[in-house]
């Protein structure tokens, strides 16, 4: 029996799972009617471009923080900034894409040091910068789920992301 172990590749898996939630996310915006990109339900609802912009928005934040400089407005602001940056379901899942890939970029361009130092997110709860990765990563499968909700409000309860 060997006694050797092999470590496992976090950043790989991180980056791996967020590519997957890529994909996913991709075709649930292309899901969403063009009418009912901006729709709310209810009144207090908020709309498929505004979840996205908020996913989006959270790993722009990681990103810059990763390669250390986190933004210090994280407010409505620059909510309203990103909103515009998907203001159609083409803007937002290219958008998306561009995040995703300056993501991978700075997570694999990290060292040790920098995913084991303690940051201040934006919701004020220090947290190793490798748990604020994970956080921005689940964050888009998180509103992922709204968009799905979104879909069933509209009657269809096709999970798009899963083939035929």
């Amino acid at each position: 029996m060997s006694i050797t172990s092999s470590g496992i590749d976090a950043r790989a898996y991180l980056s791996g799972w967020l590519n997957g939630l890529q994909g996913m996310y991709s075709a649930d915006i292309r899901a969403i009617p063009d009418d009912k990109w901006d729709a709310t339900f209810g009144g207090c609802t908020r709309s498929a471009c505004e979840v996205t912009a908020d996913a989006i928005s959270l790993l722009d934040w990681t990103t810059k923080a990763l390669q250390g400089n986190p933004p210090a407005d994280y407010g409505p602001g620059n909510m309203d900034a990103m909103k515009a940056q998907c203001a159609t379901k083409d803007a937002a899942t290219a958008k998306l894409a561009s995040s995703i890939a300056d993501f991978n970029a700075a997570l694999n361009a990290a060292s040790d040091d920098t995913l084991n130092a303690v940051v201040t997110p934006p919701w004020q709860m220090d947290a190793p910068m490798f748990m604020l990765c994970q956080i921005a990563v689940s964050h888009i499968w998180y509103h992922d789920g709204q968009l799905n909700y979104i879909q069933c409000l509209l009657g269809d309860e096709k999970v798009h992301w899963m083939g035929d």
